[in-house]
């Protein structure tokens, strides 16, 4: 049974997205080539480069100069973002797909994010091979507003930027249709949580400090909807990639995947499976996690 965990880590204000994803494509990606002129952010603005007047216009964004690999467009309107907006999966960039709509610079309406499940670690393999997220989430002037849904690992609920009503996650792989654990939020604050697993087609309640410490790798899946997480540089500090049994790099976080194999993985050499990665587990393995957790 491969189960995937996903532990709720959120930000406990209301959440509007305050990324321009042009401006942040522009930041981690300077070489790219901006038609039909270059632009320039000032404050909330697009200006011309060549005018410094507030653009007006459809914006197309290439890796190249003959404007043959359009990675990402969106409509301009007197400065602020007004119109569709997308984000073309590129491999080499390592660029997630993105389809939202703008309305006079606040998202509107639903938007969905395609991407590897975990990251772009294996960048050299395509998504037609790798396990891909998709991301929908709902706005409405600018704040989360509506459904949210991870592909079939999510679904829950925002209004006015809060998460509200239940949320449930389906972290068996496979039992896709049976949930495993449940919150349910009041204006963005979590006041109860159930967990529960299945084994050999039996529903067993578990405690969810308890299925946390079983189930490990959840972190990650619940990353993409809401990045800026209070302890991200602390986080970022007790990350670490490792080759799984087919040589691929998985991403990992290293305390959570070290206490786990200590309790669970006592034997000298065992497989350890999570989220659809098995990683042979020894002494050498073990070193190197108790290491890195000292860091």
């Amino acid at each position: 049974m491969k189960l995937l965990l996903l532990f709720l880590v959120f930000l406990a204000t209301s959440y509007a997205d305050q990324v321009d994803e042009m401006e942040e494509l522009f930041l981690n990606h300077p070489d790219l080539i901006m038609h039909p002129e270059k632009l320039y952010k000032d404050g909330e603005l697009w200006l011309t480069d060549s005018m410094n007047t507030p653009f007006t216009g459809r914006v197309e964004i290439y890796s190249d100069q003959r404007k043959e690999d359009k990675v990402f467009e969106c409509t301009i309107v007197n400065g602020y973002k007004h119109g569709i907006l997308i984000q073309y999966v590129n491999h080499i960039n390592k660029l997630p797909g993105i389809i939202g709509l703008y309305m006079d610079d606040k998202k509107e309406g639903g938007w969905t994010t395609v991407e590897p499940l975990d990251g772009w670690a294996n960048s050299h393999i395509t998504l037609s091979t790798f396990p891909v997220k998709t991301t929908y989430i709902g706005y409405r002037d600018g704040l989360r507003d509506g459904s949210v849904r991870i592909s079939d690992l999510l679904s829950g609920q925002y209004y006015g930027g809060q998460k509200t009503g239940i949320w449930y996650f389906f972290n068996d792989s496979d039992n896709k249709a049976l949930w495993t654990i449940k919150h349910q939020y009041d204006e963005d604050i979590l006041i109860d949580s159930k967990c529960r697993e299945h084994i050999k087609g039996n529903i067993f309640e578990i405690d969810c400090d308890e299925y946390e410490a079983k189930y490990p790798g959840s972190k990650y899946v619940l990353r993409l909807l809401d990045p800026g997480i209070q302890d991200e540089f602390k986080d970022h500090l007790n990350r670490l990639i490792i080759k799984d049994v087919n040589g691929l790099d998985v991403e990992i976080m290293v305390e959570d995947f070290l206490n786990h194999i200590s309790y669970y993985h006592k034997r000298k050499i065992s497989i350890h499976k999570e989220r659809g990665y098995s990683f042979n587990i020894n002494d050498s393995l073990r070193t190197l996690l108790i290491i890195k957790s000292k860091d």
